[in-house]
């Protein structure tokens, strides 16, 4: 992975999410570690990294996708779990089998890519540049930038950095003490608000990017920040990648 500019060694990023190896992995929740989950949670992390692969937030739900559910573990590598409630006491129901869990799977290169051309997409090659992500985040007289330190939008920010993961992308945001500041070389500039909306019982969103010489808007309403950030990531991906036509 390349170097890291000293600038943003003051932003936050989301560590080896560019990383090739990681392209090939999906990481989704599921309950318990026995073999009650794990085909469906296979399935979901297999749609996962086709749409990381391809740059293409589409094949994630695409019924051709779906219906490789029942063949997905034959393309897995090695999985592993991590408890997502590792700093509470295990106790009856909650000791294995009612336990959430990440599960992170890895899949093969060369079957993930012969899927993802099968389904007329092409691999997104090559290195994938750094989103410089602004945002400006709104709930009723609150309103606050999203940074790479500030303690108010802790949960924001780890919901954007998971997004990166998800799409293969490395997030970058300005430190509080540096909000002006350009984004770094080879940076792709991302921008938007997130205003919280009584109306749509969620967030509304809108993104904005210039890729290229051509200006691209995007944006969703009545969700939670996580999916928003989803959207975010997931379109600029799509216009990275050219899957945005």
């Amino acid at each position: 992975m390349r170097a890291i500019a000293p600038l943003l060694a003051l932003a936050a990023v989301a560590p080896c999410a560019a990383h090739a190896a990681s392209l090939y992995e999906g990481r989704v929740i599921v309950t318990g570690t026995d073999g009650r989950s794990r085909p469906d949670g296979f399935a979901r992390a297999l749609a996962q990294a086709l749409a990381k692969v391809a740059g293409n937030p589409a094949l994630a739900t695409d019924p051709r996708v779906a219906a490789l559910a029942p063949a997905a573990p034959g393309f897995v590598r090695t999985f592993a779990y991590l408890d997502r409630m590792s700093d509470m006491p295990r106790r009856d129901e909650q000791g294995t089998r009612d336990r959430p869990y990440d599960l992170i799977v890895s899949f093969d290169p060369g079957m993930v890519d012969a899927v993802v051309a099968g389904l007329g997409e092409a691999p997104w090659r090559g290195e994938r540049p750094l989103l410089w992500v602004r945002v400006q985040v709104h709930r009723g007289a609150v309103e606050f930038p999203l940074t790479a330190d500030a303690d108010q939008d802790e949960r924001q920010r780890g919901a954007l950095l998971a997004a990166g993961e998800r799409f293969g992308l490395l997030i970058g945001l300005p430190p509080s003490d540096h909000l002006t500041a350009p984004a770094p070389s080879g940076a792709v500039p991302v921008s938007g608000t997130l205003t919280w909306s009584d109306a749509d019982a969620g967030w509304v969103a809108e993104w904005r990017m210039t890729w290229r010489g051509r200006e691209h808007s995007w944006g969703t309403r009545g969700t939670g920040f996580d999916a928003a950030f989803r959207d975010l990531v997931g379109g600029a991906a799509r216009v990275l990648s050219g899957a945005g036509g």
